[in-house]
């Protein structure tokens, strides 16, 4: 397996936690068969929370980029399975490409509806964000209640090389994160966004007094790739620096209407007194890494004018070892490289 080695500013963000990549951190400790976990069916799901386009940090150059056109299609597939089956296996894949190269049917302006199907917590409630009332209340609201969001999300050419002898269908980040922002808590609640690249996403978010905490969460889980991570504004200051770093990806053509992909971010939100130079040093207030996996079909025609994407999405949070706090250190250990929180999503696309 190709080993990926994290850029020197992605250290320096993260220099407190110093976390290990996912291929080496998931394979400590994993047991065979998870433990005995609150699970959220859908016996009355409606409409609820949602969950969108990689974003993410520092450039990663020359490696492979997956055209999704391309008339070859991957011959083993594990994405799709591993999205629906055993939840504790250790993430497979590094960085396998720049970029998530989308087909060329998804160019354009969508209107976006997700919702949220089902919670999971593998390692109990102890150690979900929030513990059993931020579970229970997730479920409630996201789940029984039906919540949805609704936004608009658009994808854009991008050019392959400083060249632009080549050109492929990428989310456009920055557009995607201030319109579910915007949806959800407002127009200003996005105040700045310094990068928006493919292996990087930094921004401040600054949600309006009085905001729902629940959708300041759902926003910080957007923010994370599709957007997870479980609730932790809820103990926060409202404004706060979110950056989002890549440090795993993997696409995978299925057919001419089946695309899957998948990412692994890790989030680091911090004090919005980050972005002062004369501001004394301070700990992020929170560090996790999130899994996404996205399963695309194209309904009908598989062109310009495709009108509708459905897609199926399953993210998973990790928590990562703290050098500085203790007590999530010893959280760290408790969960033993399992995910805290996984969600599954509805998301349907519709051109317009």
């Amino acid at each position: 397996m190709m080993k990926v080695v994290i850029p020197t500013m992605m250290l320096a963000v993260v220099s407190a936690y110093n976390p290990p990549l996912p291929s080496q951190r998931l394979k400590t400790s994993l047991s065979s068969t998870p433990p005995d976990v609150p699970f959220a069916n859908q016996p009355n799901r409606r409409k609820a929370l949602t969950h969108i386009a990689s974003l993410a940090t520092v450039g990663f150059a020359g490696l492979p980029a997956v055209a999704a056109d391309s008339t070859s299609v991957v011959s083993n597939p594990i994405l799709e399975a591993r999205s629906i089956d055993n939840l504790l296996t250790p993430v497979p894949y590094t960085m396998e490409a720049s970029d998530i190269f989308y087909p060329s049917c998804f160019q354009g302006s969508w209107n976006a509806l997700s919702k949220t199907t089902n919670i999971y917590a593998p390692c109990g409630y102890e150690l979900f964000t929030g513990g059993k009332v931020a579970y229970d209340n997730a479920v409630q609201k996201e789940v029984k209640d039906g919540d949805t969001l609704q936004y608009r999300a658009r994808f854009v050419t991008q050019s392959t090389n400083e060249n632009d002898t080549g050109t492929y269908v990428a989310a456009d980040r920055e557009y995607n994160a201030k319109e579910i922002a915007k949806a959800a808590m407002g127009s200003y609640s996005i105040v700045d966004v310094s990068t928006a690249t493919p292996n990087r996403f930094s921004c401040v978010l600054a949600p309006p007094e009085g905001s729902d905490a629940g959708l300041v969460a759902v926003v910080s889980r957007f923010l994370g790739f599709a957007f997870c991570c479980s609730g932790f504004l809820l103990t926060i200051s409202p404004a706060c620096v979110q950056d989002i770093l890549a440090i795993a990806r993997k696409t995978e053509p299925i057919t001419s209407n089946k695309f899957v992909c998948s990412e692994v971010v890790r989030q680091i939100v911090s004090p919005a007194s980050k972005r002062n130079p004369n501001a004394p040093p301070t700990s992020p207030f929170s560090v996790k890494e999130i899994e996404t996996i996205s399963v695309y079909t194209i309904d009908g025609v598989v062109d310009e004018n495709t009108k509708k994407i459905k897609c199926k999405q399953r993210t998973a949070t990790y928590l990562v070892p703290s050098q500085t706090d203790p007590m999530m250190f010893k959280m760290y250990q408790a969960s033993r490289g399992q995910p805290v929180d996984v969600r599954y999503y509805d998301v349907t696309y519709t051109r317009g």
